[in-house]
């Protein structure tokens, strides 16, 4: 009579048994796509020897499916990925604020020179005059709006750092309230898969906007590290800040408690990796070839026009501002005040005898257009070199966010593959576990049959 006990016990062990890997199929199946889900499985055992039923199956919870190395290999990725989308994202803005589609400072120094080659051919003409005065003063106005739009381009960079940080922060104490969640449902032998996803899906936003690694205690505590710091350890976040350091750079730190670490140089990953390189390498890079351009085309053209006269017969004036320093030359460039407003100060002829029809002077101008600029044949070549460099960058930063957008796509297929969801095989689990259910149930009915005719006969006895 025990047998047949033990046998009923055993079908319905089996019955809760197939029961439970239905339910682990079907909220598999029910999460396919839900972002940063993973596999979970009825963890199934075959009762000890020497237990009373003995022989029979038991659940002993549900496993998550985890794979520290392809999870691990995601985050590298997804942190080289942010930081060359948000590089290619600010070299295509600083773009369109240096080589526009059109209005470049190159097509103003054609119309420039163009104007300078008619006052040449009609320099007693006060509208050839005017005309070089008022591309000169567009001209100006282009390069100092072009040094202006880089360091306004900077100061967006240093906001967006910002809100990197502000969201970072948030995300960071997220996680480190998950770690407590966690820990406190595992030692109450829970099992919080929906906890350790969210916690996962976390630290991949965190991955992809400041770099990170994980490292997972035995107690499933996350210690997340960032450029080597721990932003992140048991219940304890840490905060991080983005301002200026003493040469206006970006000073990126992260507090815990009252430890203050600078982490500037080593913060390379993320968003927040490829706005810092973009503010502070590759735009200063920028406007220290724009101030050298502004410098030489100033410095060029004032040592020729000074020498000139005007119509009103005053030599020894500049065209343009002469700058002290090349630093700063862009955004300072202007016409000068001795010539703005008067065209008649607009020098044309080499000497006061030869006013007003002399143009030996605005011969020489025009001639600057073929003379060469520093270390390039022309001004306007000057030009096409800062032009071509942020351009060149522009395409290699394009074809390093499509390179990383592929590997990511990649580290997420063999992540997927370790603890994705795939609706194959969960369709052949599903078929598997319902057949043993079916089986189980059989067996389950067929030992009660045996149970009531062995308490017939007895009784009959």
């Amino acid at each position: 009579m025990s047998t047949l006990f033990g046998l009923l016990n055993i079908a319905q062990n089996g019955l809760a048994a197939q029961t439970a890997g239905l339910d682990a199929t079907g909220q598999n199946v029910a999460n396919v796509n839900t972002p940063g889900y993973s596999r979970v499985t009825a963890n199934l055992e075959t009762t000890a020897t020497g237990d009373t039923f003995a022989g029979s199956v038991q659940v002993s919870g549900v496993v998550r499916s985890f794979d520290q190395f392809t999870y691990g290999s995601l985050l590298s990725e997804q942190g080289q990925s942010g930081a060359a989308d948000a590089r290619s994202q600010a070299l295509q803005q600083t773009q369109t604020i240096v080589a526009p589609t059109d209005g470049t400072i190159g097509d103003q120094l054609n119309t420039f020179f163009s104007s300078l080659s008619a006052l040449q051919n009609a320099p007693s003409d006060p509208s050839a005059r005017s005309e070089v005065l008022s591309d000169a003063t567009s001209l100006a106005q282009s390069i100092s709006t072009t040094a202006a739009g880089l360091s306004g381009e900077r100061a967006d960079l240093l906001t967006q750092a910002q809100g990197v940080a502000t969201q970072v922060n948030t995300q960071l104490q997220q996680i480190a309230q998950l770690n407590q969640q966690i820990a406190t449902s595992q030692g109450d032998a829970q099992q919080p898969t929906d906890l350790l996803d969210q916690r996962d899906q976390l630290a991949s936003q965190v991955s992809t906007e400041v770099g990170a690694q994980v490292l997972v205690d035995s107690s499933g505590n996350y210690t997340l590290l960032s450029g080597g710091t721990a932003l992140v350890s048991d219940s304890t976040a840490s905060t991080l800040a983005v301002g200026l350091d003493a040469s206006g750079n970006l000073k990126i730190t992260s507090k815990q408690g009252t430890d203050l670490t600078d982490i500037t140089s080593a913060t390379t990953l993320g968003t927040l990796g490829g706005l810092r390189e973009t503010r502070d390498t590759d735009i200063p890079n920028y406007q220290s070839q724009l101030d050298q351009f502004s410098y030489n085309l100033a410095t060029k053209v004032n040592s020729v026009f000074s020498s000139g006269y005007g119509l009103d017969g005053v030599t020894g004036r500049n065209l343009f501002v002469q700058p002290a320093t090349t630093a700063g030359a862009a955004y300072a460039f202007a016409v000068d005040p001795s010539v703005a407003n008067d065209p008649d100060a607009i020098a044309a002829s080499g000497t006061a005898t030869g006013l007003p029809g002399g143009n030996d002077t605005a011969v020489a101008l025009a001639g600057l257009a073929s003379q060469a600029l520093g270390s390039s044949s022309t001004p306007s070549g000057a030009f096409a070199t800062i032009a071509a460099s942020v351009g060149n960058d522009v395409s290699s930063a394009q074809s390093e966010a499509t390179l990383r957008d592929d590997t990511v796509s990649q580290a997420q297929d063999l992540n997927d593959s370790a603890s994705g969801v795939s609706l194959d095989q969960e369709e052949t689990n599903l078929t598997s576990f319902q057949r043993a259910y079916e089986a189980s149930s059989q067996v389950l009915q067929t030992a009660s049959s045996l149970l009531q005719d062995l308490l017939t006969i007895q009784i009959g006895a």
